[in-house]
């Protein structure tokens, strides 16, 4: 929050957890190499802090739609909410655009971009970013670790206090899925 401080501009920090986002999707791969799924995406009025809270529960539909190829995977991703319910008398209407591609380059290296792109709806704003993303996976015992690294340029931001660059470190283990199998029992798929 800013604040005026010896007549310039200053800015107080504030250390709280935000509100939490969700996906929930059932998808369908095809022997083809096609994936498509479809699902809802949500975020939950979980913030411990007014100041970073967006005060609704916020709803809407997500859909996948994606290609496997032997050099890699190509796709588009794009979800939308609205403000369901909640103390905040704010309209929210917000769709998120991911398109994605991926190269396999061999040794457990890959090189992908996969700008996520907002439009507001209720501003008429765009959040618009240029992604590259290269990162490798290897094994520490049994376990596949990815390592990654990701830069993002935006091209359009909805203000001037928006990013204009960010870029990421990311690590993460490679774990089987454990709600798959049960899932799987509940459609019938062995």
């Amino acid at each position: 929050m800013p604040s005026e401080k010896n007549g310039g501009l200053d800015w107080d920090g504030i250390s709280a957890l935000g509100d939490i986002g969700f996906d929930l999707a059932y998808g369908v791969s095809k022997k083809s190499g096609f994936l498509w799924a479809v699902g809802m995406v949500g975020t939950l009025p979980t913030a411990t802090d007014s100041d970073v809270a967006g005060k609704q529960l916020r709803l809407g539909p997500e859909f996948l739609l994606a290609k496997f190829e032997d050099w890699g995977v190509y796709g588009i991703f794009p979800s939308h909410q609205w403000d369901v319910t909640g103390w905040s008398d704010e309209s929210f209407s917000t769709t998120q655009f991911q398109p994605f591609l991926s190269f396999l380059l061999g040794d457990g290296w890959t090189a992908a971009t996969s700008p996520i792109g907002f439009y507001n709806w209720e501003s008429s704003e765009w959040t618009i970013p240029i992604n590259l993303t290269v990162s490798k996976t290897v094994l520490f015992g049994k376990t596949p670790w990815q390592f990654q690294v990701e830069v993002n340029y935006y091209v359009e931001q909805p203000d001037d206090f928006g990013p204009q660059w960010m870029i990421g470190f990311n690590f993460s283990p490679v774990v089987n899925n454990p709600f798959q199998k049960g899932f799987n029992r509940m459609i019938g798929v062995k």
